[in-house]
């Protein structure tokens, strides 16, 4: 089959969970199919700045298609309209108007997708939330497979977003939780699915890194990877941290390895290490007692995986339903709904070193069992088969 991706962003260089989702399965698919990639210029998240050059360049020998964005998100703009769709009485014109000034508003890449029609079986658009897709999956409606990546925010509620969800061909969900919620939203029940997950792509152990060395951390620690965020739960975390460090006397430190856009507090036990490589990621995860999960909005956790293939334990926050899923499919974490649960859970993992071990050693056997590349291709590859039959067609819009 000859398969084309389109996404916000495209490069080894891009490290949010769906682009990262996107190319590993771009690349494992590109063993067996034909595939392409459509993209912005985009490196950054925030405003959509090109930053690639223009045109087509490879990577880990794909072609990548990039297209400039023609308006930069303005964060104030963003909120004021965000304000608007979310919390007051709308027009379905200002919920359009909040997808353009979501962005990344380009224009070009719906072109160039709508053109290429022809030359590809289907299209796997990443992001329901975003341009490129609520403008591009109606474009080739035929062979337009979502990958929705979905969160339980406000923008799932967005009445646009409805009829949307029924318009693909197909549908691949990240997890169960995801795929509820989409459907009980848009009741596109009718639109042939599956629930793919992920595969993971761990490097190889760098000989001679030790984190705790290199960073100098002399106590045990706790562990945050992902972008130092309010929206990913960071700023109830240092709250959280810091009271239990007063109630406990804990001899433990919290790190964080991630960009932040929030500021990271002025507190000896709490360290920011910045930007980490994979191989140093894998470190950090060998050496911590427990991975930290704050986020209240995720549709599938890749870092939380990788934990649990290394047989780390995890303590998430239970209002995110795919995290609290994934503890309880997994039996390889503990969850909490506010302070109290966190501390008493915390506090219970660093106590109960053998508990702490039969949590991670579940997760390990549960993403052994569930979540190999070999599962998530046999998966995908029986939708296109259902999806993409002569005669098949999504739900009705």
């Amino acid at each position: 089959m000859r398969l084309a991706f389109v996404i916000q962003r495209y490069g080894v260089e891009v490290n949010g969970g769906a682009e990262l989702h996107c190319r590993w399965l771009a690349e494992r698919l590109a063993r067996r199919h034909h595939v392409e990639v459509f993209a912005t210029r985009a490196l950054d998240y925030i405003e959509w700045r090109d930053h690639y050059p223009s045109g087509t360049a490879l990577v880990n020998g794909i072609p990548v298609h990039r297209f400039g964005v023609r308006r930069r998100r303005n964060l104030k703009q963003f909120a004021a309209i965000s304000d608007v769709v979310f919390h007051d009485r709308h027009t379905r014109e200002e919920e359009e108007e909040w997808v353009r000034a979501n962005g990344p508003y380009a224009p070009a890449l719906v072109r160039a997708v709508s053109r290429a029609r022809d030359r590809f079986d289907a299209f796997l658009f990443y992001c329901y939330r975003y341009y490129h897709s609520y403008h591009g999956v109606p474009r080739v409606r035929d062979r337009a497979v979502l990958v929705p990546t979905a969160e339980e925010d406000p923008a799932i509620h967005l009445q646009i977003f409805k009829p949307f969800f029924r318009n693909a061909r197909g549908i691949v969900y990240l997890t169960p939780e995801e795929q509820a919620l989409v459907e009980s939203v848009s009741g596109n029940t009718g639109v042939p699915s599956c629930v793919i997950g992920s595969g993971l792509n761990l490097p190889e152990e760098e000989a001679g890194l030790d984190f705790r060395a290199k960073h100098g951390l002399t106590r045990p620690f706790l562990l945050y990877v992902g972008r130092i965020d309010r929206n990913k739960g960071c700023a109830a975390l240092f709250v959280y941290f810091k009271k239990f460090l007063e109630e406990t006397g804990a001899d433990v430190d919290l790190v964080l390895a991630g960009k932040a856009v929030l500021p990271v507090p002025e507190h000896p036990r709490i360290r920011h290490v910045g930007f980490v490589s994979e191989a140093e990621k894998v470190a950090a995860l060998r050496q911590c007692r427990l991975l930290l999960m704050p986020s209240p909005y995720e549709s599938l956790s890749v870092v939380t995986l990788e934990a649990w293939k290394l047989g780390v334990p995890v303590l998430a926050n239970a209002r995110c339903r795919v995290l609290m899923g994934q503890c309880l499919r997994s039996n390889g974490g503990l969850f909490y709904h506010g302070y109290a649960e966190f501390a008493e859970a915390l506090k219970l993992l660093l106590g109960r070193a053998d508990l702490a071990a039969a949590l991670g050693a579940q997760g390990r056997a549960y993403v052994e069992s569930e979540y190999s590349w070999e599962h998530v291709e046999s998966k995908i590859e029986g939708l296109f088969d259902r999806a993409l039959a002569p005669g098949e067609a999504g739900g009705a819009p």
